[in-house]
């Protein structure tokens, strides 16, 4: 009879472990299923992040792009009274280089005639190969003595800087002019 029973527990004994055998048997499937499908995310993350990765010097805020547009706005809206005077504000939103050439593009004193030079439009594009480097398209009306005598468009580079938590344009070149003659 202790025989029986000890053969009896030997093989409740073999059951179980045959049971728990096969459990962790399905367990390490099922965690290698599981493994794959983790490593499966993680290339895809991996490839996600490194196609970021090539844009992240690219992106640019809102209020980039404003100070951007407000700079041309000074630069190139003024008329006889504010000629001169535009260069002063100018001064806050470009490097001092940049203020020195731009002075020397122009006269140092207001035009005799009455004259007015108007902003239509400023495009903003972003320069994907250079980091808050942009190119700037604008449309301006240039009038003399109430009258329209020019109608034309601009093209720019400009490369902003950070400087004290504040927008500055550090670099400025123009890169050509196109002028409508007679609507040609």
């Amino acid at each position: 009879m202790k025989q029986g029973i000890v053969i009896g527990i030997l093989g409740l004994t073999i059951l179980i472990l045959a049971g728990s055998l096969f459990v962790l048997v399905d367990d390490k499937q099922a965690l290698k299923e599981k493994m794959g499908q983790k490593n499966d995310e993680l290339a895809a993350l991996a490839l996600e992040n490194e196609e970021l990765s090539a844009v992240t010097g690219l992106q640019v805020t809102g209020e980039e792009l404003a100070f951007v547009e407000e700079a041309f706005h000074v630069y190139l809206n003024y008329d006889n009274d504010s000629y001169v005077t535009r260069f002063q504000e100018l001064s806050n939103l470009v490097v001092l280089d940049v203020l020195n050439k731009l002075k020397g593009a122009s006269s140092l004193s207001p035009p005799v005639v009455k004259m007015k030079n108007e902003v239509e439009d400023v495009q903003i594009y972003l320069n994907p190969k250079a980091p808050h480097t942009f190119l700037v398209y604008t449309t301006t009306n240039y009038f003399l003595d109430g009258a329209l005598v020019n109608h034309g468009s601009q093209l720019y580079e400009v490369q902003v800087l950070k400087e004290q938590e504040q927008f500055i344009i550090g670099e400025f070149k123009v890169i050509g002019n196109m002028t409508e003659v007679d609507g040609v």
